[in-house]
């Protein structure tokens, strides 16, 4: 046996665990919350695409208060007792139950602190194996250092032909166009890290997972105290 079958048996075990909470079973301010959250992100884009600025500032805006409130009473107590006892406490009891079965299935001691942190190291060295964007990084850097000042000299160059009136309408669409990039960008990084990482986050959850073993069941070895 290797690493990888351990890692291929454990994502073998999470698909077979939902973890997610479905529309149903959440609290009436959740699902209001989330409709809600829907409802503006349509009507804010509608009213941009139009560009109706103003109207999609105002909505914009409401969403962010809603927002607010939203946390303010996910935060309160009765909320968060209610959302542990329902949903994750059990859910964390059957996520560590499958986690258990499978370091058993390879004749893996949970009781094991050493052999947990072996796992743990060799999750952490495939972790940075797998990360295949890792050599594209720099020269992304050295390219952005490059194209930010030639933007900024355009943008310059623009600013000295525009009236005051044309300054103020561009910096607006900007600003706008600069949110809307930035809520994609937000929309999309998910799903973008599980296309282009692949198993990144997936080693990422086991070595949580481990360590939640090492601190719940794992024991030091005697022999090593001594």
């Amino acid at each position: 046996m290797r690493f990888c079958d351990i890692f291929i048996s454990y994502k073998i075990g999470l698909k077979n665990l939902k973890n997610t909470i479905p529309f149903t079973k959440l609290p009436l301010y959740r699902k209001i919350a989330v409709i809600a959250t829907f409802a503006i992100t349509i009507v804010s884009a509608l009213l941009f695409m139009f560009k109706l600025y103003i109207a999609g500032l105002i909505i914009l805006s409401i969403g962010i208060v809603s927002l607010v409130v939203f946390i303010i009473i996910d935060s309160k107590k009765n909320n968060l007792e209610l959302m542990l006892k329902e949903h994750y406490s059990p859910y964390s009891q059957k996520r560590m139950n499958m986690v258990i079965e499978v370091l058993h299935e390879y004749g893996m001691d949970v009781h094991n602190i050493n052999k947990i942190d072996l796992l743990i190291n060799e999750a952490q060295k495939a972790q940075i194996q797998s990360d295949y964007l890792l050599p594209l990084k720099k020269p992304f850097k050295i390219l952005a250092a490059i194209i930010v000042p030639i933007v900024a000299y355009v943008a310059e160059k623009i600013g000295d032909a525009a009236s005051e009136n044309e300054m103020i309408t561009m910096a607006a669409s900007i600003i706008i166009i600069v949110l809307l990039i930035f809520s994609l960008i937000f929309s999309l990084t998910p799903i973008v890290k599980d296309i282009l990482y692949r198993d990144y986050n997936k080693y990422g959850e086991l070595i949580y997972d481990l360590r939640q073993i090492k601190l719940f069941y794992a024991k030091e070895d005697s022999s090593s105290l001594n």
